[in-house]
């Protein structure tokens, strides 16, 4: 295991022990807080992905995605999915064949026809998470036109750098997004409890910056604050 690693390993070690000690009432609060902040920030921007937040030791989404429907937003929403079943490009080197390309999960953003349809969303797949359904993966959809992410993370830092969970289904997304449109992405928006924020992440070669970081104590990080804002 290399260094940079094993420090990512033990970073997701530490915030998980210290995710799953925040109450559920704290957690609603600075949820709230977050959307707050996010709602002017999307001003203008209508086709918003999100995601389905875990039960515990994480931000939650439900408000944020209730307050982009009534805002009028497109609302897109993750599938985890696998380039073996949908057939889309393979990103990934495998190492067992030097130049080779291998399948691996990736992600797919599906809209969603309303807030109900949202609530109606059941637990599936590895990691048990509420994801649109989907009745032929053939058919998962190349990654839409979108004007914001809201990118969820373990940790984040005040210059906008990101630790996932280790799949690394963002920023594959991210390299797959550009591919489908002209090397251009959305506005990438990372969520976060004041918890999660930390003095420092290593990054990798493939690791994507975000735009901004909304925190739950109520503060705005821009890695590269827009002028008219």
């Amino acid at each position: 295991m290399n260094e940079m690693l094993a420090v990512k390993q033990q970073l997701r070690k530490h915030m998980g022990q210290t995710l799953g000690k925040i109450s559920r009432e704290e957690i609603i609060s600075q949820s709230e807080c977050i959307r707050d902040n996010l709602m002017p920030i999307l001003e203008g921007k209508q086709n918003v992905a999100c995601y389905m937040s875990m039960d515990t030791g994480e931000l939650d989404t439900g408000n944020i995605i209730e307050s982009l429907f009534e805002a009028g937003k497109k609302v897109y929403l993750p599938r985890c999915t696998h380039t073996k079943l949908t057939g889309h490009v393979q990103l990934r080197n495998d190492s067992k064949n030097p130049g080779n390309m291998k399948d691996h999960p990736h992600l797919t953003f599906h809209e969603m026809d309303s807030h109900d349809h949202v609530l109606s969303l059941s637990p599936k797949g590895k990691y048990n998470l509420k994801e649109p359904d989907i009745e032929d993966e053939k058919l998962s959809p190349l990654p839409p036109m979108l004007d914001a992410i809201l990118v969820p993370g373990v940790a984040f830092t005040s210059g906008c750098s990101r630790l996932g969970h280790g799949a690394g289904y963002y920023d594959d997304f991210f390299s797959r997004y550009k591919l489908q449109h002209s090397n251009q992405l959305p506005l990438l928006i990372g969520i976060a409890l004041k918890q999660q924020i930390v003095e420092d992440i290593p990054m990798d070669a493939h690791d994507y910056f975000l735009d901004c970081i909304l925190v739950g104590d109520g503060s705005i990080h821009w890695r590269n604050k827009p002028i008219t804002m």
